[in-house]
């Protein structure tokens, strides 16, 4: 029917969509024999929803963009009835249903009420497995005495002089995780700290066919644009770009590859910031700010020379961008505006945001701002302020038991400049738009 994305339809017949065979229908001769009532064919759209059948004029679609739009097993419109690719899953019987969620913080204030909120909300989404912690610090917080799950591990140190970013510490703890953790699950999610579950997301993936959120920027071959200079430069061999962000659902065989090459990508990337180009880092020119980004592109490079290919599908609701819900996550790494005619928001990085939520909420409120600041105004209703006191220098700065390094006290003034830059160009680049393009 309409609307149905590949994943429910071959789950319904038993079967697995495989997304290989995307590129065997993606013609004219495949369409018109899987849908006989058509009575053309066009070649002028793209979407991942694409290869398709559009009832309201009799067209089949061919995908003329698959190597920049690849169609997706989740890509749906509600105008459309895709042609599907099943098969037998690959794992049989061995995949099983587990799952493990799991994400990167420090030991901050900034982090507490997010971490806190989070765990609350897994629960009360009644997701499935477990949701882990990974902290980077030299030594548990006390959120990790019985109250959080957590997995410790020391910061990373970056090898190159003047290197306190951040972001190398989500490869490297999701790699320490592995190694020491040793989790048994087959499906493994991961997510920012200021992801919500707002309602349970049960979503199954084979070895080999991640599952992730299309990032803000896209890959286009036939561009020379700041994406595609980067993948050039430091994509090897890729024949396939995959343009994701978090949320991610992969398999626990998939991440054990990926992780520790994300890391090396990363440090490739910033090992060669004296080459890197103006607008590769000036926000005003191009949406992908590299000094904050270069983790986002290590991921999707290291995936690519590994030959793994992600899915891409809608996982998240983003206030104020997205209006209705129509996911199991919202992503609020965004300011959040509330209608009315006194300017009113609310956002992660204000002083005393986990307790200062904007209430009650003006009626006309769209439904994914009402159910954000809901959730949140409810989670600090059920919780409270921690009760731990804070003697770091600012919210941002990681408390630690131990004395303080040169490099550690680095990361602290690192603060939160480049993500509220990043969190503020998502706003003026990314659109609930149709998957389909003329």
């Amino acid at each position: 029917p309409r609307g149905t994305n590949c994943f429910d339809a071959c789950q319904t017949a038993g079967l697995a969509c495989q997304r290989h065979w995307f590129d065997v229908l993606n013609n004219c001769d495949a369409l018109k024999a899987a849908f006989p009532e058509h009575t053309q064919c066009s070649t002028d759209f793209y979407g991942r929803d694409l290869p398709a059948f559009r009832p309201e004029d009799t067209t089949v679609l061919v995908n003329k963009e698959p190597k920049t739009y690849a169609a997706s097993c989740g890509g749906r419109h509600s105008k459309t009835k895709r042609l599907c690719g099943c098969g037998f899953r690959k794992g049989g019987s061995t995949s099983s249903r587990t799952f493990h969620t799991v994400y990167n913080v420090e030991p901050s204030q900034y982090f507490e009420w997010q971490v806190r909120y989070m765990h609350l909300w897994f629960q009360q989404a009644n997701m499935p497995g477990s949701i882990t912690r990974l902290l980077s610090a030299g030594s548990p917080d006390y959120l990790a005495q019985g109250i959080i799950p957590t997995h410790v591990s020391p910061p990373y140190i970056s090898p190159l002089a003047n290197d306190a970013y951040k972001p190398y510490n989500k490869p490297w703890s999701i790699t320490k995780w592995l190694q020491e953790a040793k989790p048994t699950e087959d499906v493994i999610m991961i997510v920012d700290p200021d992801c919500m579950f707002v309602k349970r997301m049960e979503i199954m993936v084979e070895e080999g066919s991640p599952i992730a959120q299309q990032a803000f920027y896209s890959f286009d071959f036939s561009k020379d644009d700041v994406p595609m200079q980067l993948a050039r430069r430091y994509c090897k061999g890729c024949t396939f770009l995959d343009p994701i962000a978090v949320p991610v659902v992969i398999h626990r065989h998939d991440i054990e590859k990926i992780a520790p090459k994300w890391l090396e990508k990363t440090l490739e990337i910033r090992r060669d910031r004296d080459n890197w180009l103006p607008d590769w880092t000036n926000t005003s020119a191009s949406p992908v700010g590299l000094s904050w980004t270069a983790e986002m592109f290590g991921y999707v490079f290291a995936a690519s020379e590994l030959g793994i290919r992600h899915e891409i599908w809608d996982l998240q609701n983003v206030p104020p961008v997205h209006k209705e819900l129509f996911t199991s996550i919202i992503h609020y790494h965004v300011e959040i505006p509330l209608p009315g005619p006194v300017k009113r928001q609310w956002y992660k990085h204000s002083d005393g945001a986990g307790h200062n939520i904007p209430w009650p909420l003006p009626p006309d409120t769209d439904e994914v701002t009402t159910s954000a600041l809901t959730h949140l105004h409810d989670a600090f209703t059920t919780l409270g302020k921690g009760n731990h006191t804070w003697t770091t220098a600012n919210k941002y700065a990681p408390e630690t038991r131990r004395r303080r390094s040169r490099h550690l006290r680095r990361l602290a003034s690192w603060g939160a400049t480049w993500a509220e830059s990043l969190e503020r160009v998502y706003l003026n680049t990314h659109s609930a738009t149709d998957s389909h393009g003329g």
